[in-house]
């Protein structure tokens, strides 16, 4: 059935009757009424969706389907904790679809429809319009039961709420990486097309048209793909910081006769390679030679393996290299079981085959490749990369890692390989030293005296990650001390820039009323095969009858967590702080005090129990 039938067809069947919403609730006020009546008549523009000539059209039809099933929530009295958690999320999906038909306004063109466009925003809007009738469904089912219902049918509601936002959940989560892909194809094409000179004019559109037709969207979406965002957690340089390291970097990637395709920026952990990489993905993306990154994390099941490395790198391509879309979807299509084979052979074929058409360099940024757990996956990984490098010779690779005998035991003999080691933290730079007085300087800049922060620069130690970790301390709204008493427990450490004294610092600052809790919350992200919403820990919480807020959570340990804005993840601010947990233990301090201790087997057993509810 096509879309515009089976929309059509969904029209006829009554969903979108405004004389339907009321005809359930003899009892609701008139002003529910008014809401109901409301939300059906914005439902009969999503109904016809499928009549327009413009993308725009389904794109502002889920928006609107959106909002009317937030109305009918809001009138709905029963449970309203849970109906809130869905509520703020579909606030966050419909945000988004706002923020697509912006991108679409500005940059559509003519707004003609194109298949690859079209189809995933119908069949979103389709998805929605059944979640609209699910949640008047449930509405009706309360009206029905009456104002006196037992407690058992209560909790019944409950986990239905809690499998409809899941529901809603992983489709908004597919459909935006369906229009991700699609927009970014559109929207690169477009820019491009704008900087080409009058006399290319026509022969560049009709190449976008190519494109546009060609790319087998089905095909490129098969490709697994690692969802952590990696500016989640990192960050660019500071504007005037590491000029030297980054000067090097460029030279290298602008010599065009250079015999060293890989880049290898060796260091030790919290001196800032993840910080020059994503300053890299960015120079580079501007300059339209990226084409690809990925950012390895032990915080991540799917990060911390080679397993959707290739997948992940040949989606890039299409993002960022829109012109390499048809190769893309080509490879797949020959061979669709692709990625069950080796890396080697993932690799030729998602990544150096469409790169073998096209004529000017494209770099590849692999960060923290230390993180990827196994040590035969990443030999497997190198060895991969720089057989591919002598194969093409546009391809470069720039790497990052803590010094690695599995990485230098392939690369070390090689003379294809440019290696900077111990460039970042080593004090006998002066430049180092002189990058983190900048930093602190200007995150405290009206916190302490100038003798104190130059002080702090010291304790350091040539260590971004200590300075900007204390720096967040001293800066945090959350801590009832004031700076000069927490600057006094960082001058007092032992030895400068010790990461676990500084860890421990954090965790004893808290209240010890709260220790346990604490504990368990962070057992729980360690234990997760991946990073957790507030709402997922929340709900993993409150299902182990553990009392505690997720956001107070992140908030009173700001300086090692962060929550990111878009997908609302909890992330550890570094891998150092992972692996100072992981190494905590069950043991008594000689001043009889019990020491920070994550119970991660114990934490295992909540995350399946709740998977297991989730699931059923």
């Amino acid at each position: 059935m096509s879309a515009e039938t089976a929309l059509n067809s969904k029209k006829q069947r009554g969903v979108m009757n405004p004389s339907a919403s009321t005809s359930f609730a003899p009892a609701s006020s008139s002003k529910r009424n008014q809401v109901y009546d409301i939300v059906n008549i914005s439902l009969d523009v999503a109904a016809n969706i499928a009549e327009g000539s413009d993308v725009l059209s389904p794109l502002k039809a889920a928006c609107r389907t959106t909002k009317s099933i937030l109305e009918v929530i809001q009138a709905t009295e029963n449970n309203q904790e849970e109906w809130n958690k869905l509520g703020l999320r579909l606030k966050e999906y419909m945000s988004a679809l706002e923020d697509q038909v912006a991108l679409f306004e500005t940059y559509h063109g003519d707004g003609a429809v194109d298949k690859a466009f079209s189809q995933p925003l119908i069949h979103y809007v389709e998805f929605l319009e059944i979640m609209y009738d699910t949640v008047v469904d449930l509405k009706k089912k309360r009206s029905k039961t009456g104002i006196f219902t037992a407690f058992r049918k209560v909790k019944i509601d409950a986990g239905e709420i809690l499998k409809l936002s899941r529901d809603i959940k992983d489709r908004h989560r597919q459909f935006m990486e369906a229009l991700g892909l699609c927009t970014g194809i559109h929207v690169q094409a477009i820019k491009r097309d704008i900087k080409v000179t009058k006399g290319d004019m026509e022969v560049t559109k009709a190449n976008v048209e190519t494109i546009l037709t060609e790319v087998d969207t089905a095909a490129i979406l098969q490709l697994p793909i690692v969802a952590f965002v990696p500016s989640s957690v990192h960050r660019t340089c500071l504007e005037g910081t590491r000029k030297a390291v980054l000067q090097t970097i460029w030279q290298w990637a602008d010599d065009k006769t250079s015999e060293k395709p890989i880049f290898w920026l060796c260091d030790i952990a919290g001196s800032g390679k993840s910080t020059v990489a994503m300053s890299a993905v960015e120079k580079w993306r501007g300059e339209g030679v990226l084409g690809g990154r990925f950012f390895f994390s032990i915080a991540s099941n799917e990060g911390s393996t080679t397993d959707k490395f290739c997948s992940t790198i040949a989606r890039d391509l299409v993002q960022y290299i829109p012109e390499l879309a048809p190769h893309v979807a080509g490879a797949v299509k020959r061979n669709p079981s692709v990625i069950r084979s080796s890396i080697d052979e993932q690799f030729q074929t998602l990544v150096v085959y469409p790169i073998c058409h096209q004529q000017r360099r494209v770099i590849l940024v692999i960060d923290a490749l230390d993180e990827c757990r196994s040590g035969p996956q990443r030999r497997e990984l190198v060895d991969t990369l720089s057989t591919a490098v002598r194969q093409n010779k546009n391809l470069r690779i720039f790497m990052t890692s803590r010094p690695d005998p599995v990485v230098q035991a392939v690369l070390g003999s090689l003379s294809i390989k440019a290696k900077l080691e111990d460039r970042l933290h080593d004090v006998r730079h002066r430049d180092n030293v002189d990058d983190i007085a900048v930093y602190v300087y200007q995150s405290l800049d009206d916190i302490l005296s100038e003798d104190k922060k130059q002080r702090l620069v010291k304790k350091a130690n040539g260590l971004f990650i200590w300075a900007s970790t204390a720096c967040r301390m001293l800066n945090s709204e959350t801590s009832l001390s004031p700076p000069g008493i927490i600057y006094n427990r960082l001058m007092s450490m032992g030895q400068a820039g010790a990461m676990d004294d500084l860890y421990t610092l954090i965790f004893e600052r808290t209240d010890p009323e709260y220790h346990a809790v604490m504990y368990q919350m962070l057992a729980l992200l360690l234990a997760a095969f991946e990073p957790l919403t507030s709402d997922d820990l929340d709900d993993i919480l409150k299902h182990a009858g553990v009392e505690g807020s997720a956001k107070a959570f992140v908030r009173n340990l700001g300086s090692v967590l962060t929550e990111d804005r878009t997908t609302k993840l909890i992330q550890f601010r570094h891998p150092t702080l992972v692996e100072f947990l992981r190494r905590c233990s069950i043991t008594q301090g000689v001043d009889g005090h019990q020491k920070l201790h994550i119970n991660i087997a114990n934490a295992h057993g909540s995350t399946y129990v709740k998977s297991s509810h989730l699931s059923t």
